[in-house]
């Protein structure tokens, strides 16, 4: 398989396996800590005295122009140029997001009030407006490649990655009768990882074959194209998180319960819950991140292009740098979560919440997420909870999963059913993690 051309791909060459994570376990009343991270009013009025996790992980992605087969891929020998389904568009779009929890804690002060404290490691990759032919004709064998001449467009690629502590308060509003209200805070310290962007600008590629020698073939090329770097490739660094360069980043959200299931228990009160949060307000300061602006016109070989390790390195050897600067910021992919919750009885719920941007995708240097919405019923008790999401996801379609939580543990996936039964899917994400839960003494 020959090398892909990445830099003309704009990071579009590989299937993207984004913000969204814990699909179904995050709207359970025994998410702990997990659930903070989406609304930090959760933290209050929980269902644990204290709730110490010692690690999650939960990854996420989709794209909109390969469709595969997982049980083909699991089966082994699965080819994604010859055996995946193609949606070739002028602007197709993928997404990643990675999302590890360290050790971290949150604990009740008194019935109002509770704080808790995360540790947080995070990774987000967004390529938008990326011409899908284009990828699918540079991934192919050097063998089975035609000439072509394709127009580029104005695609848009960047990956984000980053650090952070966060301090979470929260503490009930309004207690009166059936109606509760309740708030929280998280103010993050952010620690800067690694940046990195490719923007073009009325971009056409074209590939000569050269069927005697194809290491000769040749691609040439039009247009303009910035590329960030947040580490110093020029000296041969590799990418690392940079102490030197931080951030502060803020979440701020509410809770309403509608309380007729009981009035002197203390266990499952609510009969209607609604929240709202905004999430990832902030932005990260890259000090040493380096800017370069790049006229594309002209012709590479095969042969540069296999020869190549570096990406920003092949921009400079290249092609004419036009301008550069030093130092860029970089937002938080800010979000606006709901989530409305009903419970049937003591231990059935149905749950429908909702992810949404608030940053355009397209702007540059713009760590966003892909939009979603889904529907969980859920069964919940103390010990145990099993849920089975149905969620849309921006451009990969509708997603059937399913997981659960066993006292310390909990397990699942948003699209594990659609991705063992569907031919056609377009995304994947999973999610797992341990906890040490200390739980209230009420059922």
């Amino acid at each position: 398989m020959k090398r892909t051309l990445h830099l003309l791909c704009f990071f579009g060459s590989f299937f993207y396996a984004q913000s969204q994570s814990y699909f179904g376990f995050r709207d359970d009343n025994y998410a702990g800590i997990q659930s903070v991270l989406f609304n930090p009013s959760s933290i209050v009025d929980s269902k644990y005295r204290a709730d110490i996790t010692i690690s999650s992980v939960s990854a996420t992605g989709q794209n909109d122009l390969y469709s595969v087969n997982f049980a083909q891929i699991f089966d082994g020998g699965y080819d994604l140029d010859a055996d995946a389904r193609k949606n070739f568009k002028s602007n197709n779009r993928g997404n990643f997001n990675l999302d590890i929890l360290g050790p971290s804690f949150m604990m009740n002060i008194n019935p109002q009030n509770s704080i808790g404290l995360f540790t947080r490691v995070r990774s987000i990759t967004n390529v938008v407006d990326v011409n899908g032919q284009l990828i699918d004709e540079v991934n192919k064998d050097i063998d089975a490649s035609n000439s072509f001449l394709i127009s580029g467009g104005n695609p848009n690629g960047v990956t984000n990655s980053w650090a952070e502590i966060g301090a979470s308060y929260g503490t009930v509003l309004l207690d009166r009768d059936e109606h509760f209200l309740k708030g929280g805070i998280t103010i993050k310290y952010l620690m800067a990882g690694v940046n990195g962007y490719i923007n073009g600008n009325n971009l056409s590629v074209a590939f000569t074959k050269n069927n005697a020698n194809p290491a000769l073939s040749q691609y040439s090329s039009t247009g303009t194209l910035r590329t960030l770097a947040s580490y110093d490739y020029e000296n041969n660094q590799d990418p690392e998180f940079d102490m030197t360069s931080a951030g502060i980043g803020l979440d701020l959200g509410f809770t309403y319960e509608y309380r007729t299931n009981c009035h002197t228990c203390i266990g499952n009160r609510y009969k209607l819950k609604a929240a709202v949060s905004v999430t990832d307000i902030g932005k990260l300061n890259y000090k040493n991140a380096v800017e370069n602006t790049y006229d594309l016109t002209g012709s590479v070989t095969q042969d540069d292009i296999d020869n190549s390790d570096d990406i920003f390195n092949f921009f400079d050897t290249y092609y004419t740098k036009t301008a550069s600067r030093k130092g860029v910021k970089a937002n938080l992919p800010t979000a606006l979560h709901t989530s409305f919750d009903w419970n049937i009885d003591n231990k059935f719920y149905l749950n429908l919440s909702s992810d949404f941007g608030l940053v355009d995708s397209k702007k540059i240097n713009a760590a966003a997420i892909a939009n979603s919405i889904a529907f969980t019923p859920r069964y919940e008790t103390r010990q145990f909870s099993f849920y089975l999401p149905v969620t849309w996801m921006e451009y990969s379609g509708t997603q059937i999963g399913t997981g659960f939580r066993a006292g310390p543990l909990f397990i699942g996936s948003g699209s594990l059913i659609s991705n063992l039964f569907s031919n056609n899917s377009k995304g994947a994400n999973v999610y797992v993690g341990l906890k040490l839960p200390i739980y209230q003494n009420y059922n």
